[in-house]
């Protein structure tokens, strides 16, 4: 359990509460949504299944834990079989296959690359993610640095 807690980087936290007889809220309400995101993802790493499923794992959550839940997840897919469901790309430009679903139906399938190379729906998808994350990167490093004068 140690070990799990340890790789969803929430070992240190509940060593700063009550450690492992920290109590949980209803809904861990005393957690922040990346925190029970993060314990979510420990207790699926307790199961050690050869494959796990996560949907939309890195959904509403800020971007230090989507992170953290990333790696973990890039780690996993080292040994195991992992089917990463994600709406946002930048999530999957890693995968062995990558399936663009619209309609209810694959449309496209490939790498990262392969996907990038066919400027298809995906290319479209993953070039308007990237400028809209550019554009929040920028707006948020403007206000940032109109706060510091």
């Amino acid at each position: 359990m140690k070990e799990a807690l340890q790789a969803v980087n929430l070992l240190d936290f509940l060593n700063s509460q009550d450690g492992l007889q920290t109590k949980l809220m209803e809904k861990a309400a005393n957690l922040s949504g990346g925190q029970r995101q993060r314990l979510a993802l420990a207790r699926a790493l307790l199961h050690d299944t050869p494959i796990y499923i996560f949907d939309e794992a890195a959904s509403n959550i800020d971007a230090e834990s989507e992170e953290m839940i990333m790696d973990v997840i890039r780690k996993l897919a080292e040994t195991k079989t992992v089917l990463l469901i994600s709406h946002r790309l930048s999530n999957v430009t890693g995968c062995d296959r990558i399936y663009m679903m619209a309609d209810g139906r694959v449309k496209e399938q490939g790498t990262h690359h392969q996907l990038m190379h066919l400027k298809g729906r995906y290319f479209a998808l993953y070039q308007e993610q990237k400028e809209l994350e550019g554009y929040v990167r920028t707006r948020d490093t403007g206000k940032e640095a109109a706060n510091a004068s």
